[in-house]
């Protein structure tokens, strides 16, 4: 799991920063990219780094102010150009208005793409997707318009097989040991019934990241950090901007 921030700059781009985009990059667990956010200039970032577009399958949205949404038109018809291995589905994660937003960009320009698309749109709060490896959440901000912060939770490792217990146990080495890895009731030879949940070691936690869009103080904010290894949010103003943090 890596963090990969391919702008940082808030509400238009500057010399030395762009705007809002962070990759997740779960290669070695999935196999796939993860993008958050996807500002204006995000496609021209990611050719500065070993970013495969055609490894990101999920793009997810705070909300839809241009700095994090005027990237995704040119990014999604970008990614169809790829070449090698046939392009697989992409599915993009915001709120109300991000199907429109892209689908009318990519008709009155034209735009045909290679791969399939699939919006989802965030009514409720709470479990937004789960696969074998990972959790998603998506709970509401305190912006001027509707804001989304997104809280990944990595599913736990299953602890090691203990192997110097089970030879004190005597048990005998071979294809048995995957079976009491994968917490299975063998019957030995001898007639000795063994758990294998009696010889596999505590579990390793998995991580969690959370990354908020633009927001105020409000309660979800605890919600949505709570335990997390790394935390991603704005912080646009300073100590002594209260009045334009709170208006803008």
């Amino acid at each position: 799991m890596e963090l990969e921030f391919l702008g940082t700059g808030a509400g238009s781009p500057s010399k030395s920063r762009n705007v809002s985009a962070v990759a997740l990059k779960l290669l070695d667990e999935i196999k796939k990219i993860w993008l958050f956010d996807v500002g204006e200039g995000t496609q021209h970032q990611i050719l500065n780094t070993t970013i495969r577009p055609r490894k990101i399958d999920k793009i997810f949205i705070t909300h839809m102010h241009g700095d994090h949404i005027f990237g995704l038109p040119g990014f999604l018809s970008s990614r169809s150009f790829q070449g090698g291995e046939k392009m697989g589905p992409l599915t993009i994660y915001g709120p109300k208005g991000i199907s429109d937003f892209v689908n009318i960009s990519l008709k009155v320009s034209q735009t045909k793409l290679s791969y399939e698309l699939n919006f989802v749109e965030l009514e409720e709060e709470g479990l937004l997707l789960e696969n074998d490896r990972f959790k998603v959440y998506a709970y509401k901000l305190d912006h001027r318009i509707e804001c989304w912060g997104y809280r990944i939770e990595e599913k736990d490792y299953p602890g090691e097989l203990q192997v110097g217990k089970l030879r004190e146990a005597k048990v005998p080495s071979g294809p048995i040991y995957g079976r009491l890895k994968a917490g299975e009731v063998v019957t030995l030879e001898d007639g000795r019934t063994i758990d294998g949940k009696d010889f596999i070691g505590k579990a390793k936690k998995g991580r969690i990241v959370t990354i908020l869009g633009d927001t105020r103080q409000t309660p979800n904010l605890k919600l949505l950090a709570k335990d997390a290894d790394v935390l991603v949010h704005e912080s646009t103003f300073g100590k002594g901007e209260g009045n334009l943090a709170r208006n803008y």
